[in-house]
């Protein structure tokens, strides 16, 4: 599968367009599909390589490697401060970024070969995001402030 160009691929929550964080083309392509620009206030989820890169990408907090053990790969988004020490065209022009590993298998075999992908639903900007399981779309949990807050409710209830 050809992670360079926008793809559309199933996960366990919703369908989704990926593409390669490596692919500056295929992003702005992606924006252009979802009919975004950087100060659209909606940014990109971040689909690490694996578990273990996701400091990387994000600062990384007690309670969120609590929730990363116990729930991710799975139908959790976590946004998290954005690490200072990475830099990339799309993720600097954002303070937080929103990181999430699908519970599926075509992700255990495609991560090791793209490495790190954008993830967004694939839909029309404003349409209903298409679900192959009849589930909702992942639930999303901001650990940027004092307390962790739940922006989206999906099909996982998190224990915070």
């Amino acid at each position: 599968m050809d992670c360079q160009k926008v793809t559309v691929v199933p996960t366990e929550t919703v369908e989704g367009y990926a593409v390669a964080l490596s692919s500056e083309n295929g992003i702005r392509e992606l924006m252009r599909i979802k009919e975004r620009d950087f100060d659209s206030g909606k940014v990109f989820t971040l689909v690490p390589e694996s578990k273990e890169a996701i400091k990387k990408y994000v600062v990384v907090s007690e309670r969120a490697q609590k929730l990363i053990d116990k729930y991710i790969p799975g139908e959790i988004t976590l946004i998290l401060p954005k690490n200072p020490d990475f830099h990339h065209f799309y993720y600097d022009h954002y303070d937080t970024i929103g990181i999430r590993i699908p519970d599926h298998p075509l992700f255990e075999e495609l991560l090791p070969k793209t490495g790190a992908l954008l993830l967004t639903s694939a839909n029309p900007r404003g349409g209903t995001p298409k679900s192959i399981t009849g589930h909702r779309p992942s639930t999303i949990v901001d650990l940027t402030g004092e307390t962790p807050k739940i922006v989206r409710q999906g099909e996982l209830v998190v224990e915070l």
